[in-house]
């Protein structure tokens, strides 16, 4: 199932559509013979499975005595698993090339798109590279006469092995934005996109007033182009600026503990969707826009002269800060003088 599943994988992000097509379903022909094989061994009494396991662990492999598989012989089993994945790591080479129109010849991808790319290149350069040890490690097996020679003569290779299998999950930790599921690119119809002519303008140029950011892209198929496209829905976006703004209303801001994780919460919006909004939509961190809220709460309480009865680390801690020092940076960051200067400025 690992080349299979790796090769869907790879094409669902290229087309943005996971479907499976009825001859996608033939990819799974061979992991039914082997599961049919499977069964006698899977519904033998226990004695059996124990011998056969006892003589899995011995050091004895120079002659297969018992068949795990009904169908497929050991020798035959161990000969096609490898090859197997590595014809589907060169399918999956091969679809890249086919969408390397998407890929690689648009300078407007999105920043988040430039990502799920990378991670696309770094998982499809893992997948031959453990094809390729699986080869040479089974090739290793049919020139030991016993278990014990080849862990002997192919140890560096097992552990070279081990090493990039490790590398390959590790590496996912390098793309949080995939792991956390960002929002989905969708491809749409090329004329859906194109806006009404608008007075005064030639279609040609009303298109290109009106268009979103895009990307064409060329289907291999040479079905008609279509355009790329990463954003929320409206509806989803509308939904997402009335809770954080009645969030705001309540002055959540104000509270020192206040964090994006605190705000996920508060709000019941997935942190990493306010992680996508604040970064790519707004084009701010949420440390920038809550101190800005916190700025201007504490401008409002200069304009309505509370500055005469309290001091400047009291409005500070009012507004969520918790010592004099970071307010003063945080409004002088805001405003470009201190709150004391402002306050001057303002008479």
């Amino acid at each position: 199932l690992i080349g299979p599943f790796a090769f869907f994988y790879v094409r669902s992000i290229l087309r943005d559509n996971a479907r499976l097509s009825k001859g996608d379903y033939l990819h799974f022909i061979l992991c039914f013979l082997v599961l049919l094989g499977a069964i006698p061994y899977i519904t033998s009494d226990i004695e059996h499975k124990l011998t056969l396991a006892r003589y899995i662990a011995s050091n004895d492999w120079s002659s297969i005595k018992y068949r795990p598989n009904a169908i497929f012989p050991p020798m035959f089993n161990r000969t096609l698993r490898p090859i197997h994945l590595l014809a589907y790591s060169l399918l999956i080479w091969v679809t890249i090339y086919q969408y390397r129109a998407k890929l690689f010849r648009s300078s407007n991808h999105s920043s988040d798109f430039q990502i799920t790319k990378k991670w696309l290149l770094v998982f499809s350069g893992f997948v031959p590279l453990m094809a390729l040890f699986h080869v040479f490690i089974f090739y290793g097996t049919t020139l030991a006469d016993t278990k014990a020679n080849f862990i002997l003569e192919s140890y560096p290779l097992l552990v070279a092995f081990s090493v990039v299998y490790i590398a390959m999950i590790a590496s996912l930790l390098f793309f949080p934005h995939v792991i956390y599921g960002l929002p989905v690119k969708v491809l749409l119809p090329s004329e859906n996109l194109i806006p009404q002519p608008v007075a005064e303008y030639s279609p040609i140029e009303a298109e290109y007033e009106n268009r979103p950011e895009e990307v064409e892209d060329v289907q291999p198929s040479g079905a008609p182009a279509e355009k790329f496209v990463q954003l929320f829905s409206e509806a989803y976006l509308d939904e997402v600026k009335s809770k954080l703004q009645a969030w705001t209303e309540l002055k959540h801001f104000l509270d020192p503990d206040t964090t994006i994780s605190t705000l996920a919460v508060q709000i019941k919006i997935p942190q990493h969707h306010l992680s996508y909004y604040f970064n790519t939509i707004l084009e701010t961190k949420f440390t920038d826009w809550r101190n800005s809220l916190k700025i201007e709460y504490a401008v409002s309480l200069f304009e309505k002269g509370v500055s005469k009865s309290l001091t400047l680390e009291a409005i500070g801690v009012q507004c969520g800060y918790a010592s004099q020092s970071t307010f003063i940076r945080a409004f002088k960051k805001a405003k470009g003088m201190t709150p004391t200067e402002y306050m001057k400025s303002k008479g």
